[in-house]
C-alpha cells in the first residue's frame, strides 16, 4: 500500500472509526484499524465484534494493499501537521512508514487476513426490512430514548432499544422497567416490516458518527442492523432477547392532565433535586387547580416551590424519581409539557409539545 491524502480528511476518518477499536482485547488485530486500498478509494474499518465502523476515502491512481495498524495512529495523524500524509507498506507488507512534514513514523502492522468482518451470513443476507430516514430524525429518536435504557446488565432486553417498523412508521421505546420513552420517525420503507432490538451502547456511538444532514440506508438481517450514508457505514449485533408489549403498560384514560412551562418546571426540579432524598431521589409534585407545588426534603432541609399550570380534570399528589424527570426535561424542546396522571399510584405520562407523538411514562414511587 502506498498513498497521499491530506491530513485534515485522515484524521477525520480515523477519529470516527476509532470508536469501535476494543481497548486491551485478547485478539490483537481488535486494537487496530484495517486499512483497505484499491486504488481508488481507501477504506478505513474497525470492530469489537459488537459493532463495526468504516469510512471511504477517495486517493486516486494510488498502489492498493491492506494492513492492519495499532489504533495508536489516530493520535500520531491527529499531531502530524495539516499537510499531507504518506502512508507506504514495506518488506513483507506490514511495516509502515507514515510521514507528514518533517516527521517519519513507523508502525508494525498486522496481518489483514485475520481481521473479523461483521457481515451478515450467506445464508441470511438478504435484509428481513430495510428503509431510509433522515439522519436528523435519528439523533433526534436517539435523544428522546437512550437516555432511558438500562445499564444493569442483568436486565438484558432492556439494554437495547426497541425497533418497530410497519408501513412508512418507525416506532422506537427504550425502558429500564421504572420509565418508558416512546417516539416515532417517519421513514421510507424500501420492503419489509419487523421488530428488532439494538444495544443502547452501540447506538450512542451512531448518534456520534452520523453528524451531517445526510440520508441514511438501514438494513435489518437476522442478528444484524446496519446504517450507512454515502461515507461512513455502521453495524451492530441485534440483541436476542424478547421485549415487552409496550402498549400494554401506557395508560388510556387519565383522570387529569396540567400544561406548564417546561423550562420552569426544569429549572424548578433542579433546584429541588439538591434536597431530594435517598436512592430514589424523591421529589412530591401536587397538582392542582392552576398551581403544583413542587416538594422535596433530606436530612440537609427542604424546598418548596409553586409554579402556575394550567389543569383539566381532577388534581392529584404523586412521589417520583426527580432524576427521571429531569432526564426527559432536558430533552425536551418545546414551550410546553403536559403532564396527564389519575392517581398517586398509577404511571405519570409527560409530553413535549413540539413533538406530540413522543411520550414519556413514568411509575411512581410507593410512599
Amino acid at each position: 500500500m502506498n498513498i497521499s491524502l491530506p491530513q485534515k480528511v485522515l484524521a477525520e476518518h480515523l477519529q470516527i472509526v476509532s470508536r469501535a477499536i476494543q481497548q486491551r482485547s485478547p485478539i490483537p488485530v481488535l486494537e487496530g484499524i484495517l486499512f483497505s486500498c484499491d486504488k481508488q478509494k481507501l477504506t478505513l474499518t474497525s470492530t469489537n465484534l459488537e459493532m463495526a465502523i468504516s469510512t471511504v476515502c477517495r486517493v486516486p491512481h494510488e498502489e492498493g494493499g491492506q494492513v492492519v495498524l495499532p489504533g495508536k495512529i489516530t493520535e500520531i495523524v491527529r499531531r502530524l501537521p495539516q499537510e499531507s500524509v504518506h502512508l507506504q507498506t514495506r518488506g513483507d507488507g506490514l511495516l509502515t512508514e507514515i510521514t507528514g512534514g518533517q516527521s517519519e513514523f513507523e508502525l508494525y502492522g498486522l496481518s489483514a487476513a485475520d481481521y473479523p468482518v461483521m457481515e451478515p451470513q450467506q445464508s441470511a443476507s438478504v435484509p428481513i426490512c430495510s428503509f431510509s430516514l433522515a439522519a436528523e430524525e435519528l439523533r433526534r429518536a436517539l435523544r428522546q430514548t437512550l437516555f432511558a435504557t438500562s445499564q444493569d446488565e442483568g436486565k438484558p432486553a432492556f439494554t437495547g432499544v426497541f425497533f418497530s417498523l410497519s408501513g412508512n412508521k418507525l416506532t422506537m421505546a427504550a425502558s429500564d422497567t421504572f420509565r418508558l420513552a416512546v417516539t416515532h420517525c417517519v421513514v421510507q420503507n424500501a420492503g419489509g416490516e419487523g421488530t428488532f432490538l439494538v444495544p443502547s451502547k452501540t447506538l450512542q456511538e451512531a448518534a456520534r458518527i452520523f453528524t451531517e444532514d445526510a440520508v441514511l440506508q438501514a438494513k435489518v438481517y437476522d442478528n444484524l442492523f446496519t446504517l450507512a450514508s454515502e461515507n461512513i457505514r455502521f453495524t451492530s449485533r441485534l440483541l436476542d432477547e424478547k421485549y415487552p408489549d409496550i402498549e400494554r403498560v401506557i395508560p388510556q384514560k387519565f383522570g387529569g392532565r396540567a400544561v406548564l412551562s417546561a423550562s420552569a418546571l426544569l429549572q424548578a426540579l433542579e433546584r429541588a433535586s439538591l434536597l431530594a432524598e435517598g436512592t430514589n431521589n424523591v421529589v412530591y409534585l401536587s397538582l392542582g387547580d392552576g398551581l403544583v407545588v413542587i416538594r422535596a426534603a433530606s436530612k440537609y432541609g427542604k424546598i418548596q416551590e409553586t409554579l402556575p399550570l394550567s389543569l383539566q380534570g381532577e388534581g392529584v399528589e404523586i412521589a417520583l424519581n426527580v432524576r427521571f424527570l429531569l432526564d426527559m426535561l432536558r430533552v425536551a424542546e418545546g414551550e410546553e409539557c403536559t403532564l396527564e396522571f389519575t392517581s398517586s399510584s398509577l404511571p405519570l405520562i409527560m409530553k413535549d409539545s413540539l413533538y406530540p407523538d413522543y411520550l414519556y411514562l413514568v411509575l411512581p414511587i410507593k410512599k
